[in-house]
C-alpha cells in the first residue's frame, strides 16, 4: 500500500510537528510505504498512478490548488480542477477549528475532499454545523510512548542533558524554593488567552510568594515578558528538543492553558501526559483530555480570530477569580491532585493519545 502526505515542509509550523509524527508512526506499519510531499508542490504534482493523497492543513493548501486552477482574471477553471483531481484516488484532509465555526469559504474546500479528519470532538461538532457534508474523522494529536514511560529527567543525572537556561531554572526554583506555573506563548497571545494569564499571576502573586511564572516564548524579551517582569517572571525562549520539552515539564508544577480558541493547544496534553497538572478553560478541543477536576469556569463570549478568513465564530476566555482560586486549590493540595492526575494519566491518557496508536487510527481512516 502506498500514501502521499502532504504538509509544510518549506517552513515549520505546528501543522508540519504534527505531520511529521504522522508520517514517523504510519512508515512503521508493515506493507505501508509513506512518501512526503511539500505542500508547494501539490497544485502541479500527479502521481503515476492513482493514490490516496493526506492534505494537512486541508483548507489551505486546497486554497493554493484552486488558485493554481484559476484563469487571468481570477475565475475558477473547473476542467483544470477536475483534471487535477482525476490523478487522485481519494483526497483526505486534515484541518483544526480555531472557533465555533467556519466560514463558508472553509466549508467549500473541505467538501471538495472525500474525507474530512479533525482532532477534537468539538471541531467535529462544529464541521458540522458548519456546513461540510464529508464524512468527518476524529483524530486527535498524542504524544511519544515515552513520554509516559521516562522517570524525572532531573532524578536522571540532569546536568549531563539540560541547557544552561534550564540548569538556571531548576537551580532557581531548588534555591528559592518556587512553584512554576509554566505558560507557552509561541504566537497569538491574545488568543492564547495572554490577559488573563497575566491578570491571575499578578492576583496570585498578591496572596503568595512561593511562585513564579515561566513563559517558553520565541523570541528573547517579548512585550508579554516586559510586562510580568517586576513580578519575578522568567522568560525561556528558542526551540527545545523532544527530551529539553520533557525536561521543562518536568520542572513545571502548573501549566496553564487559558487559550480562547478550539485548537488542541498540544503543550496541555504533554504538560498532562508529563504527570504535570494543566489548568485549562472548560470550553474549547483540549476538553476531550483534560479532566473536569483541572478545568476553570469560561468567562466572556470572544472572537479569537478577528477578520480571520477561516475561522469566523466565537471562543472564551477563562474566568479570572476562578483561574486564581483554581490554581491555589491545587498548589495548596498538590499530592492530592497528583495522585488523582496519576491515575487518569495511567488509565486514560496513556491509552488514547499516543502517536503509535493514532497512526493505526489515521491508517483505518485512509484506507477504510
Amino acid at each position: 500500500m502506498e500514501l502521499f502526505y502532504t504538509y509544510p515542509k518549506f517552513h515549520r509550523v505546528s501543522f508540519t510537528l504534527i505531520a511529521q509524527k504522522h508520517i514517523e508512526y504510519l512508515r512503521k506499519i508493515n506493507g505501508l510505504k509513506v512518501y512526503e510531499l511539500d505542500e508547494l508542490l501539490l497544485p502541479t504534482f500527479v502521481p503515476v498512478s492513482k493514490k490516496k493523497v493526506v492534505i494537512h492543513p486541508a483548507i489551505f493548501i486546497m486554497h493554493r490548488v484552486i488558485q493554481s486552477r484559476t484563469d487571468y482574471f481570477g475565475r475558477f477553471r473547473k476542467d483544470y480542477y477536475d483534471w487535477w483531481r482525476k490523478n487522485w484516488d481519494e483526497l483526505i484532509g486534515i484541518d483544526v477549528c480555531d472557533s465555533d465555526r467556519l466560514s463558508q469559504f472553509a466549508v467549500d474546500l473541505l467538501n471538495l475532499t472525500d474525507k474530512v479528519i479533525t482532532h477534537s470532538s468539538l471541531c467535529v461538532d462544529v464541521y458540522k454545523k458548519s456546513g461540510v457534508k464529508k464524512k468527518i474523522y476524529l483524530l486527535p494529536h498524542g504524544v511519544d510512548p515515552e513520554w509516559y514511560e521516562l522517570p524525572n529527567t532531573w532524578e536522571i543525572v540532569p546536568a549531563a542533558k539540560a541547557s544552561p537556561s534550564l540548569m538556571n531554572i531548576y537551580l532557581y526554583k531548588i534555591r528559592k524554593n518556587k512553584k512554576i506555573l509554566l505558560y507557552w506563548l509561541w504566537h497569538s497571545a491574545d488568543r492564547k488567552g495572554w490577559n488573563e494569564v497575566r491578570e491571575t499571576y499578578r492576583r496570585l502573586r498578591k496572596e503568595r510568594n512561593d511562585i513564579v511564572l515561566v513563559i517558553k516564548s520565541g523570541a528573547p524579551n517579548p512585550v508579554e515578558y516586559q510586562q510580568v517582569m517586576d513580578l519575578g517572571a522568567i522568560n525561556l525562549y528558542g526551540w527545545l528538543s523532544d527530551y529539553e520539552k520533557i525536561m521543562l515539564y518536568d520542572l513545571a508544577d502548573i501549566v496553564l492553558n487559558f487559550s480562547r480558541g478550539g485548537g488542541f493547544e498540544h503543550c496541555c496534553l504533554e504538560a498532562l501526559a508529563r504527570g504535570v497538572p494543566c489548568v485549562a478553560n472548560e470550553w474549547g478541543s483540549w476538553t476531550d483530555y483534560v479532566p473536569e477536576f483541572l478545568r476553570i469556569k469560561k468567562g466572556r463570549r470572544v472572537k479569537p480570530l478577528p477578520n480571520n478568513i477561516v475561522h469566523v465564530g466565537y471562543g472564551y476566555t477563562v474566568v479570572v477569580d476562578h483561574a486564581v482560586e483554581k490554581i491555589n486549590d491545587i498548589l495548596d493540595n498538590y499530592e492530592e491532585y497528583k495522585k488523582k492526575l496519576e491515575e487518569y494519566r495511567v488509565k486514560t491518557l496513556s491509552k488514547t493519545f499516543r502517536w503509535d496508536i493514532i497512526a493505526w487510527k489515521l491508517y483505518n481512516i485512509v484506507f477504510s
